[in-house]
């Protein structure tokens, strides 16, 4: 498939704005905690999601000319507002490694991410649904980007921050991640199985999906089962008995999620040359 530097940009960007997300949350709840590994973690991925959109473009300065029409192209706020966000970050984790100490500051950074973050999704989900490309138009797409950003986010964030949070923290963000999920399949599923009542290219898609049915199947196995098995340990009160546990949720959900962005772009059948 030709669109890897695509999955990979759009779901480490998703996770990494997931964590920005959950940290500022996290600071609501407990302003003494500093949740150090979630931050270096976000910048990671903004880091690795920038670098893949800009393998996908070929030349990096194609994303600075795109930038030129940001009033009317959808691709060029998503390379914006995308950009901006691995900036926030970047700083964010400097600001956490040099130890600074005021909080004003790491507080602005934290919404400021948390906004342009949740802009950049919309952007994403924008920029697909409205592309001559039957299987991604509609609600679909944006349940599918936003439950990937709240579920892997959220996820990655308890698994890091475990031992930081309070157990209703833990109980609040598991039944999120699940919620996450839930919403992603009441709308995935009913859209699929609409898909071939549509026209040659949504009938072309809907055919390379049952083609695909044991990674539909598998994915959905992955999330939901991941989703629900992640509710036990975060019920848990000692950390010990609970983090590996944290883990395989973790890694069932993850691997879930990734096979359902593989399956995003697999089944794209565009109606007319080009995608916008």
């Amino acid at each position: 498939m030709g669109e890897s530097a695509l999955l990979v940009f759009s779901f480490f960007m998703q996770a990494s704005i997931g964590i920005m997300l959950f940290m500022t949350l996290g600071k609501i709840l407990h302003a003494d905690q500093e949740f150090k590994k979630a931050a270096y973690l976000a910048a990671g991925l903004s880091i690795i999601g920038v670098i893949a959109s800009l393998a996908h473009l070929g030349k990096p300065l194609a994303a600075l000319n795109s930038l030129l029409n940001v009033g009317s192209s959808w691709l060029s706020r998503e390379i914006l507002f995308s950009g901006v966000f691995m900036g926030i970050a970047v700083l964010y984790a400097l600001v956490q490694y040099l130890k600074v100490e005021n909080q004003g500051i790491k507080a602005a950074l934290r919404w400021a991410g948390s906004g342009i973050g949740l802009i950049a999704v919309f952007s994403m989900a924008k920029l697909y649904s409205t592309a001559s490309v039957p299987v991604w138009q509609g609600a679909n797409t944006f349940a599918d980007f936003y439950g990937t950003t709240l579920a892997v986010g959220a996820l990655l964030f308890l698994a890091l921050s475990f031992k930081e949070l309070q157990g209703k923290d833990k109980k609040i963000i598991g039944l999120i991640v699940l919620a996450a999920v839930v919403i992603q399949a009441a709308v995935a599923v009913p859209y699929g199985i609409n898909l071939s009542l549509g026209g040659s290219a949504a009938h072309a898609s809907a055919e390379i999906l049952n083609g695909l049915s044991v990674a539909v199947g598998l994915k959905w196995l992955l999330v939901l089962g991941g989703a629900g098995f992640l509710l036990w340990p975060t019920l848990q009160q000692e950390a010990k008995s609970a983090t590996g546990m944290i883990y395989l949720a973790g890694i069932a959900l993850v691997c879930g999620q990734f096979i359902g962005r593989y399956i995003f772009y697999a089944a794209m059948v565009v109606t007319n040359i080009g995608l916008i």
